[in-house]
């Protein structure tokens, strides 16, 4: 991971059991072992998508990922948001298909982009702004 994580805080275990009997099923490992040391964190100005110039605003807390997958439309039974993406976007973990990592878009939420095989491969791709590239990202 090459982006700074900050304010996020380690949880225990009987919080992931928790999270996972609110929405009703096991998460993936790359995502336990993600939550038990950054819950909640938020990331300093990244982008993981250099074609849209996107990126994680914050990781939502585990005690909120049941509530915030209500937001999400025409998610499958085992999808959830794991972060918050900018513009009113979802980063969402897909365990139907052995964790891996979704892109939702509010705009289209039919079209489920996917970004990586898992949490651990999506947080490499997340890389810090360029501030010479904020004011470009701000003002599109």
């Amino acid at each position: 991971m090459t982006v700074h994580l900050k304010n996020g805080r380690p949880i225990s275990q009987e919080a992931i059991a928790a999270l996972q009997r609110g929405l009703g099923h096991q998460i993936s490992d790359s995502v336990a072992q993600f939550l038990r040391a950054y819950d909640g964190a938020e990331p300093d100005a990244n982008i993981f998508s250099k074609d849209s110039n996107v990126g994680v605003n914050g990781f939502i807390p585990a005690a909120e990922i049941a509530h915030e997958r209500g937001r999400i439309e025409n998610a499958g039974k085992k999808v959830y948001p794991i972060a918050w993406a900018e513009g009113g976007n979802y980063i969402l973990i897909d365990e139907d298909n052995d964790g891996a990592v979704i892109f939702w878009d509010h705009e289209d939420p039919s079209k489920l982009a996917r970004l990586a095989n898992d949490l651990d491969e999506f947080l490499v791709l997340m890389e810090p702004l360029d501030p010479r590239m904020l004011n470009y990202v701000l003002n599109k």
